[in-house]
């Protein structure tokens, strides 16, 4: 993967962003282990909209939509945002993060979260969703911290797996190949 790049201000913040446009900013540094995809991952957060600023208007604001003291996720799943999870890989356990979200990373289709759980929080981020559309831009804006990482016992294997040497998918094909000949054989 290709490391985000970084600028630093006048008062020393270092705002990061990746080469898919995810953006964010290290409040603190976390000390713990990073997650690896399939882990558990336990976070506390506070999810913002800022829409884009109109001329002729006071700039907008971060307007709060949900918030969570205890919210576990399983890492890469594709069950989150995934402005969210990119965000995520790089912290570590303790560590505080403020992501900043461009569209395409965000609540791009139904069913991804994190969702408020109440209707108020989903009637409210249904509304700054539509704002986003309707002036074309804006970001979802998230403080995360960064609680725990813990393994899935029950994982399968399935996030890191790795691709199969030439040999081994010629192995893997005859496999199946003497297999149907077999059964067609059988069925004869």
């Amino acid at each position: 993967p290709t490391p985000p790049t970084s600028t630093s201000s006048p008062s020393g913040v270092t705002l990061f962003k990746t080469k898919s446009g995810l953006q964010y900013i290290d409040l603190v540094e976390g000390t713990g282990p990073s997650p690896q995809y399939g882990n558990f991952v336990t976070i506390s957060y506070k999810a913002y909209i800022k829409l884009p600023d109109v001329s002729g208007k006071p700039p907008s604001k971060l307007d709060e939509f949900d918030s969570d003291e205890g919210y576990l996720i399983k890492h890469g799943n594709g069950r989150t945002i995934p402005g969210l999870d990119e965000g995520l890989h790089t912290m570590r356990v303790g560590g505080i993060r403020r992501i900043i979200i461009p569209p395409k990373l965000g609540y791009v289709t139904s069913g991804l979260g994190p969702i408020p759980v109440g209707p108020y929080g989903r009637w409210k981020l249904n509304r700054l969703l539509d704002r986003m559309v309707e002036l074309k831009g804006g970001n979802v804006v998230m403080d995360v911290v960064m609680r725990g990482v813990a393994e899935d016992e029950a994982d399968q294997g399935y996030y890191e797996d790795e691709s199969l040497t030439p040999e081994e998918f010629d192995i893997l094909r005859g496999n199946i190949e003497g297999s149907q000949q077999r059964a067609r054989a059988a069925k004869q």
